[in-house]
């Protein structure tokens, strides 16, 4: 064995919540393993940027639960203090705030609900249950803003696995005059950024076990060993993988699979944090968030980041953080976007003087697209890529939507390295319903 080659029984590929989830089941049972991690630290897309001027941006405005014991323990061993924000989503529409969610605040139930109506597409789904004008108005702009793919194109099933209600679960509307009492309801947040606590949970793994800066060019399924760009080669009976699954099917050398990998959809993002010293205006000074259905404005969703964490921007100072969905289907220029973000804070009260910091990342994959036939190719190609040692499992791992939120992301690497060791079912990548 020479020193640019290494054998190990499990190879994790990404330090993202799966590959820190996986490598941490890995240590508890004391196996041989490895993660690479192509990014110079741990995190994936749940990392927290410091900027120049000291503002921490989240790679998108997240919303931390947990459904899993396994990811409580995780939390509790971080060491990591959670946060207590209230939840308050608004939408910013036409120059007015609403609260959300906009559902609940029709003047009248509309007369042409169908929810019995077949449905073949998000288009129609969302119109059956929630009428014309709604759709219309919100929920069709809305979301072809954020996934920055044409409703037409998109499946409806995830919509209510989204929500672990199974297909029960399909939007209510309620009128505004409807005066029932709602909890006071609050997420945990971890205190110094999302990325704080997956810095924590990767700080508890062996060091000697985890490379960031490794990057994996080339996968051989048939010799079991992943080839990386600095030359090393890694021997390995079972792999799990958090790297986009269009990079792994184009990685393997089957034209066959690299063809069918065009078929699966992302959206790009780019955020822009706005970072102003003074406090926040009084319309903004309580809102977690805000939703945008204008189309005449570049953001689909404005998050608050310092209401909740005030470190986040730092004594006498706040932030909101901006995600503007783009593809070839909404093609978004960069300056313009920016323009747009800055433009509705100032109409929302923020002093365009006291903007001191402007921080703007573009995201190439922002959130993989639920489109019509997606769940098909996944099942075959996981089945194929099982057989070979592989489980493709994460947010872009697996390309599942309604299952990578953080703590599903994380409980899916645990339950690919149960599967290895045990043979055990998978659940959560397929049926985050259930939990």
């Amino acid at each position: 064995m020479t020193s640019a080659t290494r054998r190990v029984d499990v190879l994790v590929i990404g330090g993202g919540p799966t590959g820190l989830g996986a490598a941490t089941r890995l240590q508890e049972r004391a196996a041989d393993w490895h993660l690479v991690e192509a990014a110079d630290g741990l995190g994936g897309m749940a990392a927290t940027i410091t900027d120049d001027a000291g503002f921490r941006w989240d790679l998108g405005g997240h919303v931390l639960h947990s459904h899993f014991a396994d990811f409580d323990r995780a939390i509790a061993e971080s060491g990591v203090r959670m946060l207590s924000p209230v939840r308050n989503g608004w939408v910013w529409m036409d120059g007015e705030l609403v609260a959300a969610p906009i559902q609940h605040q029709v003047d009248e139930l509309p007369d042409d609900l169908a929810p019995d109506a077949p449905a073949a597409t998000l288009d129609d789904y969302y119109r059956n249950h929630l009428g014309a004008r709604l759709h219309g108005a919100f929920f069709k702009p809305f979301t072809e803003k954020m996934w920055a793919t044409p409703v037409e194109r998109m499946d409806h099933t995830w919509t209510s696995m989204r929500s672990g209600s199974g297909e029960r679960n399909v939007p209510t509307i309620r009128t505004k005059d409807d005066t029932a009492e709602h909890p006071r309801v609050t997420f945990p947040y971890p205190e110094g950024g999302t990325g704080a606590l997956w810095d924590a949970i990767g700080g508890r793994l062996d060091p000697r076990s985890v490379a960031t800066g490794s990057r994996v060019c080339a996968l051989d399924l048939d010799a079991r060993t992943a080839h990386l760009t600095g030359g090393e080669v890694i021997h390995f009976v079972d792999c799990v993988s958090s790297m986009p699954l269009t990079t792994l099917l184009r990685s393997v050398g089957r034209p066959d699979w690299a063809a069918r990998s065009t078929s699966l959809v992302a959206n790009a993002t780019l955020v822009v944090g706005l970072g102003y010293t003074g406090s926040p205006p009084a319309a903004l000074a309580d809102k977690s968030w805000l939703y945008c259905p204008d189309k005449d404005v570049a953001w689909h969703r404005a998050t608050l980041l310092s209401n909740y964490d005030p470190a986040n921007a730092g004594d006498g100072r706040w932030s909101v953080l901006c995600e503007v969905g783009h593809s070839a289907f909404r093609v978004v220029d960069r300056a313009t976007a920016v323009a747009s973000c800055r433009e509705e804070m100032t109409k929302l009260g923020a002093d365009p003087a006291a903007l001191c910091s402007t921080w703007v990342h573009d995201i190439p994959r922002g959130y993989p697209v639920p489109t019509l036939g997606r769940d098909d190719l996944l099942r075959d190609v996981d089945a194929g890529l099982i057989r070979r040692g592989v489980r493709s499992r994460g947010r872009f791992g697996g390309w599942r939507y309604e299952s990578c939120n953080q703590d599903y992301a994380f409980q899916q690497g645990i339950e690919a390295v149960e599967a290895i060791m045990t043979g055990s079912a998978e659940d959560v990548y397929w049926n985050p319903e259930r939990f």
